[in-house]
């Protein structure tokens, strides 16, 4: 466990500083976004109520209030995001290939500390996740800064004030922070197993190499299916309810997390030499 503690330590290292470059343009460029919209919305408003004659009430009528889904929907908002996630999905990768590819072949050192080569692979999806739950957490105090800088440029008359519930029932952050305890379960359980599959995909080419590739497309392509298994069987049969198709995708999920840990611990134990 000591030695896992270090790995994960040591992998956290490597990346905080271009994670803390990738916290501060979202914050950054959500901040901007939230400047923006709320001074557009502003501005626009004056401007038609003067020249329509309109009064507050009725612009909002015609044309809605000001609220954080206005800030939501902007590019600013979605692009960010959008970034974070393809950002984050290309470390998955650069986190075993800059190991491998990089002046120093630091992989090696790692597969020839005295402990088990499987805790190289934890402590890699283990940083993976921490990174993940601290964009997500840190998303959740950039809203309520988000909020309060709008709420000093918008007036108070065009403002209106969403409930917590209305505002992360959105797409996207109903994906992030989802509604309850088995969507929560169910999309990060899936995130989990795509990195685990993903991971034990690389190792299949780091492994074989040429032939690797395709065992690893052979590998990904099996996974998809065995994850996708109850979905296959609703579209034929129509037999299970909602609730219970999201568990047993996760059910399915688990298992192929659990064959991808096996799969890695072999290439990594018989099939990549020091």
């Amino acid at each position: 466990m000591n030695h896992y503690i270090k790995l994960v330590n040591f992998e956290v290292k490597r990346f905080s500083k271009l994670f803390l470059a990738l916290i501060i343009a979202v914050v950054a460029a959500q901040i901007f976004g939230a400047i923006i919209t709320s001074l557009h919305y502003v501005s626009n408003a004056e401007t038609t109520m003067l020249r329509d004659q309109m009064t507050v009430s009725d612009y909002i009528q015609n044309y809605g209030a000001y609220s954080l889904q206005n800030f939501l929907f902007s590019e600013y908002f979605i692009l960010s995001v959008v970034f974070a996630a393809a950002l984050l999905m290309i470390y998955v990768f650069f986190i075993w290939y800059r190991d491998w590819l990089g002046k120093s072949s630091v992989i090696y050192r790692l597969l020839m500390l005295p402990t088990a080569r499987r805790n190289v692979y934890f402590a890699k999806l283990t940083t993976i996740l921490l990174f993940v739950f601290g964009l997500t957490g840190m998303q959740i105090i950039l809203l309520e800064v988000v909020k309060q800088i709008t709420r000093q440029i918008v007036p108070d008359q065009l403002w209106q004030a969403d409930s917590v519930i209305y505002i992360y029932s959105t797409d996207i952050l109903n994906l992030l922070y989802p509604q309850s305890p088995l969507l929560f379960v169910f999309y990060y359980v899936i995130g989990i197993t795509a990195v685990a599959v993903i991971f034990t995909s690389i190792l299949f080419e780091r492994s074989y190499h040429l032939k690797g590739i395709f065992l690893a497309l052979i590998y990904s392509v099996i996974s998809v299916v065995l994850v996708m298994v109850p979905v296959i069987i609703q579209t034929i049969t129509d037999y299970f309810y909602m609730n219970e198709i999201y568990l047993l995708v996760t059910g399915f999920s688990i298992l192929t997390t659990a064959l991808a840990i096996y799969l890695a611990d072999y290439l990594l134990k018989r099939k990549i030499n020091v």
